[in-house]
């Protein structure tokens, strides 16, 4: 190996393949490795491929042979520069998911300023590159046997499926993200004044459970327990507080979806962003409002920008005679930014947080009146994913050490669960506690059985600490809704 090494620095040939494969091929393993989540479709995999190999390839090959003919003698320069930028551009792609014009243009500048004195050197850089494409390569090969191709299928068939609705009302789901609920409201970290809206929506029928709680911290996490009702414990942290697939179980056939669509509903997805679709999960909602043609045919970006309050009132006033259910999911407020550069981060997250409260509010009260104008007996649910992290300096911090404090466990999990329903409704809203209660207390409802105890569900809420590269997922609630902090150990 040694000798081949030595003869490859020493030799005076050239490989096309070392400044466009090569680099090509570490961006997308670490694409893979860093954001495997949202990049996990074949339809993302051979624009990679295309972008980041073949398209280089062919223009290198071009100006190789340019030089070949023109500036034999500058070939090493031309290698060296290419090297660079290609490299340079592509992997700025992979870690910052979008363009950083001014470093790149820097960066070639002085690629090509060095070339005229470094460019001897560029087989040295090619052989650290393919040392660190193997060493990459082999992260990428454990973290797909041990966590892709290792991971259960955690979805079981829930026996709520076979239930026969007595009772076919249209079904609204409207998700703002990180709506926090009025316990945590209330608390030190928020201090939020947000009266006027719980009156309004009072006024309009609706009953509030102020202690709701999702049982994970992210809208990935959460909703997969949502619209499966039971617990999958981030499958004791494998990927960090994500979950592998959970789009697809999202937006595709998981027993809620299964329970509406056999109980004859068509299902309607109306979408802000496309949050929920970055890795092209299958979805079976009988309609959309966001085309395939709209998604990042290249780097995942979740912003869409649609005009979802429009999109959902045109599906509505569309919607055939047979029942209907909608699932609107609104990317705000949100929760405070992962920065921590800000010395008063707190406070001004905090004041940011309130701005965003009161403008998707006014957005709710809108959309209900609208259902109730146009749809006066439907069951309308309001349903926050997770709290909005209020209190910490940024997201991450949340993740970095077991929390004790109260008031910053309510900001994370107290999250907004709003319902107005037919007065039979009562008790089965009541037993609702966490993110897994939703649907089967409902489906309870439609089918004209008794309300469930809060004891037929494990209100428990979990999160991953991540810590001296260890992970180590703790409980933070019990399903009575007490504070603990407890490790969980995988059985």
């Amino acid at each position: 190996m040694k000798d081949k090494i030595v003869k490859y620095l020493s030799s005076k040939d050239h490989f096309w393949w070392t400044v466009t494969l090569l680099p090509g091929s570490y961006a997308i393993i670490y694409l893979y490795l860093k954001n495997y989540t949202v990049v996990n479709s074949w339809q993302q995999l051979s624009s990679f491929i295309a972008c980041f190999v073949l398209i280089p390839s062919f223009l290198f090959l071009l100006l190789d042979l340019l030089f070949k003919r023109k500036m034999p003698e500058r070939r090493a320069q031309l290698y060296w520069s290419f090297l660079l930028i290609n490299f340079s551009i592509i992997f700025s792609l992979s870690i910052y998911l979008g363009w950083r014009w001014k470093a790149l243009i820097l960066v070639a500048l002085l690629a090509i300023a060095a070339s005229f004195f470094m460019a001897k050197h560029y087989k040295k850089i090619v052989l650290l590159l393919s040392i660190m494409c193997l060493v990459a390569a082999g992260q990428l090969l454990f973290f797909i046997s041990s966590s892709v191709l290792s991971s259960e299928d955690w979805v079981q068939p829930m026996a709520f499926e076979s239930s026969v609705f007595q009772k076919k009302p249209n079904v609204y789901l409207l998700q703002p993200d990180g709506y926090v609920g009025q316990q945590a409201a209330n608390n030190d970290s928020y201090q939020l004044d947000n009266h006027s809206f719980y009156d309004t929506m009072k006024a309009q029928g609706f009953q509030f459970n102020a202690d709701f709680r999702s049982n994970y911290p992210t809208t990935l996490a959460s909703n997969s327990t949502l619209f499966t009702a039971h617990h999958h414990y981030l499958h004791y942290g494998e990927i960090n507080n994500e979950l592998m697939n959970a789009r697809d179980i999202i937006l595709g056939d998981n027993p809620v979806l299964t329970t509406f669509v056999n109980n004859g509903y068509k299902t309607n997805l109306i979408l802000e962003h496309s949050y929920l679709l970055l890795n092209y999960p299958e979805v079976s909602y009988d309609t959309n409002n966001v085309n395939r043609s709209e998604l990042s045919p290249l780097l995942p970006n979740y912003f869409l920008g649609k005009d979802y309050k429009k999109d959902f009132e045109t599906q509505v006033l569309s919607a055939t005679e047979d029942p209907q259910f909608y699932f609107v999911e609104i990317l705000h407020p949100g929760h405070i930014s992962f920065s921590k550069d800000r010395e008063d981060a707190i406070t001004f997250e905090k004041n940011k947080y309130r701005e965003e409260i009161k403008s998707i509010s006014s957005q709710l009260i809108d959309m209900v009146q609208f259902i109730e104008l146009n749809d006066p007996e439907a069951i309308i649910l309001i349903v926050a994913d997770h709290g909005g992290f209020v209190g910490y300096t940024h997201t991450g911090a949340a993740y970095m050490q077991p929390e004790k404090d109260l008031a910053l466990k309510e900001s994370v999990f107290n999250a907004l669960y709003a319902v107005k329903a037919p007065q039979g409704f009562d008790p089965f809203q009541k037993t609702v506690r966490s993110s897994i209660g939703v649907f089967p207390a409902l489906f309870d409802y439609l089918s004209g059985d008794l309300a469930p105890s809060t004891s037929s569900f494990d209100n428990s809420s979990y999160l991953l600490i991540k810590s001296d590269a260890r992970k180590v997922l703790y409980q933070y609630y019990d399903t009575h809704g007490n504070s603990v902090m407890e490790k969980v150990e995988k059985p």
